[in-house]
């Protein structure tokens, strides 16, 4: 363990940022409202990449492309995370991938799962994924999902293989902090052996959250619970953990893997003493290690 992530996690679990903060229903519904109202899209500037709009609709997608380009025949997937819109304070990551990775970056603003249904958003997700498909291989494309944007990695694997299974699989998916909706005890345990290290998530926050999504009591539980989604024929997947709640989605998922045959695909990492979506963020050495195995990888595809 590196010394600056050392004090990194001491300083967090010493303010506690987040934590405990989705103290209310009600309450956390309207700041949801409000945080997506606030939502505005406008193309960004910058000196490093160009960008393009590929989708012309009230949620549209970016394309970011890097000034250097390693090879024209491959791109990323970029799904950011969060309860409510985050698209722009996440960009930059999208950003510094594209660049790092010398990669064409897809990066959609899809719809907050707090004002439309996961499904939903999950077959939006989709459409995107056909339409990078109109211009590269599937085994060229790497999709890349940070927190809640990892679970929505995750869950396309589930929806294609039940919604439609004629659409071929990408190359690679990194889950970074991927979340999960538990829903009987076995599996609550789990994130709970973190709850004490984990600086920004308590049991309560993540219950919450189950409550204020969109059309909460229709989602289906095959959607929702880790454990219960079909990675049949899934690609390689790369889960990475810190120490914190989240990482206790990883042991529903590794079995999901493994009950369908793809438990060789499966490659999960939790980092002692990392928080949450460390994997996206180079910035300590043992964050930086698993950035560039990244990176690695979409170069190899």
């Amino acid at each position: 363990m590196s010394i600056s992530g050392n004090i990194a996690m001491g300083l967090l679990r010493l303010i506690k940022p987040g934590k405990g903060s989705f103290r209310g229903m009600e309450e956390q519904k309207e700041r949801a409202r409000k945080e997506n109202e606030a939502f505005v899209f406008s193309l960004p500037k910058s000196r490093k990449a160009e960008y393009h709009v590929m989708e012309e609709t009230e949620y549209p997608c970016l394309c970011i492309r890097p000034h250097v380009i390693r090879a024209e025949n491959k791109a990323v997937l970029y799904i950011y995370g969060g309860v409510t819109n985050n698209w722009n304070t996440q960009k930059s990551m999208a950003v510094r991938y594209a660049v790092d990775s010398k990669t064409e970056v897809w990066y959609p603003v899809y719809p907050s799962m707090t004002e439309r249904p996961i499904p939903e958003t999950v077959e939006y997700l989709y459409n995107i994924y056909k339409r990078m498909l109109e211009r590269y291989e599937p085994k060229k494309i790497a999709w890349s999902g940070v927190s809640m944007g990892g679970y929505y990695a995750l869950e396309m694997i589930n929806w294609m293989n039940r919604r439609h299974p004629e659409c071929p699989m990408p190359g690679v998916v990194f889950a970074h902090s991927a979340g999960g909706f538990p829903v009987d005890d076995k599996d609550w345990e789990e994130l709970r052996k973190y709850e004490k290290s984990d600086p920004m998530f308590s049991e309560g926050d993540i219950r919450i959250v189950t409550k204020i999504l969109a059309d909460a009591e229709h989602i289906p539980g095959w959607i929702m619970v880790p454990g219960q989604g079909d990675f049949h024929n899934a690609p390689e997947t790369y889960l990475y953990y810190g120490e914190e709640m989240l990482a206790g989605n990883a042991p529903a998922y590794k079995r999901a893997y493994e009950r369908d045959g793809s438990g060789e695909r499966i490659h999960i990492e939790i980092v002692k003493n990392m928080m949450h979506g460390y994997s996206c963020m180079p910035v300590f050495p043992e964050s930086k290690k698993s950035y560039r195995e990244t990176l690695e990888i979409v170069k190899k595809l």
